[in-house]
């Protein structure tokens, strides 16, 4: 009795350790297959993109439910084959970091996002910053409804004059400027894309930390996303690193990312911008989820968080997105934190329309991407 006993456990044991393996083989399966399903997928949608001629190179990550790929496609400039090392300028998706760094000094007690921004400000009178009926507040500027204007400075002017411009756009002169800007809208309510306004933040930052920009992004968001990639500014051999961007005629442009402040200056790679994603996907940090939370909204589909724009923010499948663009690099980043998803998208060349065609990829590979998951 106690034979059969003992035979039917060791037979309990082994049809277990068999169901075992083969649920583990089943689940290897699967990932191979959900890994081949999104290398296919993305192989579609980019070579059909790399078809028009203004593009030679594009690269990618992706996450997806804690899987990560990184892609590239085409060539650089100089012949050789972009990499997960490839540096490109992101810029305004910098942006995105600023707003992160908001969520951490309100968080922190900092900052109040309902504060009139001339309580920070340095010595002067900024009468002309002021709205209707309340003072411009932190809100205002991460929603992009302070009434400031795009730019401040180096308005109306084509590269190169331009780029000269920026580069003599310092501290100094942008509060000059803010001196005696006039708002395009006093209401606080309409949106206004600005530059300017995302750079004050950065530098209310600065000023309330009593640090500098670059040195804020590495004790508050490389430290929780494990960036190693994503710079501010470049040293020599970085710059070895770095793609040569270039306009719709091929002609090459230079690093000016290099002469932006917060609200433009980042440049990084695949693998770096791979960890910012997977940070909003997985970070249970305060900071990091509270910088997702809607700050306005014009109505159910379109909103704003700190920052970041919003699609759909109250539907089961919110998007958070941006997009950036300097003289020679466009690129494209969206987040669907209730999907587990998130996709980043660069090229080296600048184009008027290049952002929204890396947007319409973004869209069709990742509405094929749920469509095989269901």
């Amino acid at each position: 009795m106690n034979k059969i006993i003992g035979l039917l456990i060791v037979l309990a044991i082994a049809t277990s350790c068999g169901r075992n393996r083969h649920t583990t083989t089943e689940k290897s399966k699967q990932s191979n297959n959900t890994q081949n399903s999104i290398e296919r997928i993305v192989n579609v949608e980019i070579t059909e993109f790399m078809k028009a001629p203004e593009f030679s190179a594009l690269s990618g990550s992706i996450y997806v439910n804690g899987k990560a790929y990184q892609f590239h496609f085409g060539e650089l400039t100089d012949g050789t084959k972009p990499n997960n090392r490839t540096l490109y300028e992101i810029g305004s998706i910098s942006k995105t970091y600023v707003g992160l760094l908001l969520s951490q000094a309100v968080t922190d007690g900092k900052l109040n996002l309902e504060s009139d921004i001339r309580a920070y400000l340095p010595n002067g009178n900024y009468e002309n910053l002021k709205l209707k009926d309340s003072p411009i507040t932190l809100r205002n500027l991460a929603t992009h409804t302070s009434g400031l204007p795009v730019n401040l400075n180096c308005n109306d002017l084509e590269y190169p004059q331009k780029f000269d411009c920026i580069k003599s756009y310092s501290r100094e002169v942008f509060f000059n400027k803010l001196l005696k800007v006039k708002l395009l809208d006093d209401s606080g309510k309409n949106y206004n894309y600005s530059n300017a306004g995302i750079r004050l933040i950065g530098y209310i930052l600065e000023e309330v930390y009593n640090d500098t920009f670059p040195n804020l992004l590495k004790r508050y968001v490389f430290s929780k996303s494990g960036e190693q990639n994503t710079f501010y500014r470049l040293n020599e051999n970085l710059k070895l690193e770095m793609a040569l961007g270039k306009n719709r005629d091929g002609v090459i442009m230079p690093i000016s990312s290099e002469y932006y402040a917060s609200d433009g200056a980042l440049k990084s790679n695949t693998r770096s911008m791979l960890n910012y994603i997977k940070m909003y996907m997985e970070s249970q940090d305060a900071a990091v989820k509270q910088s997702l939370n809607l700050l306005t909204e014009k109505n159910n589909r379109l909103g704003r968080a700190y920052v970041w724009n919003t699609f759909q923010y109250n539907t089961a499948n919110p998007m958070f997105y941006h997009s950036g663009g300097t003289f020679g690099f466009s690129s494209w980043i969206a987040l669907y934190p209730k999907k587990n998803i998130g996709i980043f998208l660069v090229t080296n060349v600048s184009t008027s329309d290049a952002q929204e065609k890396l947007n319409q990829i973004s869209n069709r590979i990742i509405d094929k991407i749920n469509k095989n998951a269901t």
